[in-house]
């Protein structure tokens, strides 16, 4: 497949991972629209893809708005006739152990992960199912295994693994290709503004006990998946094999290193 003049659409990408991306698709000729709730982020990125030879459109969007997201849909399509690719990465990233959160932060995080690519992908089905199109969502490694502390956007992740699971299947006879990018800690903004338990960031956000890969990475396999319409991306690659290991000695050692590696203590102390 190639991207040259497919109009892609990208929630959240305004920075970070969707930024990242769109720079990478605007170099191979692809036409963007960002829906972000920063105008002036926005209105950034436009530029520096319009500087590398790409149409670009800002959509000012709170993609927990299910209307809002609608109209970010129809405007793309108005403006550049068709809707070929949806890349949701829009995303709020929490670190608190569950039974000390407050119940609004856990349904903000909740609302922005999931509901944020439910509204958008709901909205851009009927488009990609002219152009046979791609689906594609931002999740995480916590969507293919608990980690405690990040229950939440665990449970916000493998939301959405169980919704493009679904579509995969449901799509399969329109053509619409579904796939999810699953990775590790990632070099971003959002590393910097990790909500804690009472749904506000970290002054000092807690340590991380992994390897926080380049943000590189993780967009050549957004990239691949699209280009080679494949269902899943896991970054590192290797987190496959060490996760059907974790399922085959019954998930006993994982939970051991994992609770050893994120425990309470570590966000009380950085608050």
């Amino acid at each position: 497949m190639t991207l040259a003049n497919k109009v892609v659409l990208i929630t959240g990408g305004s920075s970070g991972i969707g930024r990242a991306t769109a720079l990478k698709l605007a170099g191979m000729g692809c036409k963007l629209a960002f829906a972000s709730r920063k105008p002036e982020a926005l209105e950034s990125v436009c530029r520096e893809v319009e500087t590398l030879g790409a149409p670009a459109l800002a959509l000012p969007t709170d993609v927990t708005d299910a209307e809002q997201v609608q109209r970010a849909v129809e405007a793309t399509v108005a403006q550049f006739g068709q809707l070929d690719v949806l890349l949701c990465s829009a995303g709020l990233s929490m670190r608190a152990y569950f039974a000390r959160s407050k119940i609004a932060a856990l349904e903000r995080v909740m609302r922005v992960n999931f509901f944020g690519v439910l509204y958008a992908t709901h909205a851009a089905i009927p488009h990609l199912k002219k152009t046979k199109g791609s689906l594609v969502a931002i999740s995480s490694l916590t969507g293919k295994r608990g980690i405690p502390s990040y229950a939440l956007y665990s449970a916000s992740k493998f939301a959405v693994q169980g919704l493009y699971e679904a579509l995969d299947i449901e799509l399969a006879r329109d053509g619409v290709h579904v796939g999810t990018v699953s990775p590790a800690f990632v070099d971003t903004p959002l590393r910097h503004s990790v909500l804690n338990a009472d749904g506000e960031p970290y002054k000092n956000p807690p340590p991380l006990p992994f390897r926080v890969w380049p943000v590189e990475k993780c967009v050549a396999a957004i990239v691949n998946l699209i280009v080679k319409r494949r269902k899943e991306a896991l970054i590192p690659w290797f987190t496959g094999p060490l996760l059907g290991i974790d399922r085959m000695l019954g998930r006993r050692i994982g939970n051991w290193i994992l609770g050893r590696r994120f425990p309470p203590e570590a966000e009380q102390t950085q608050e």
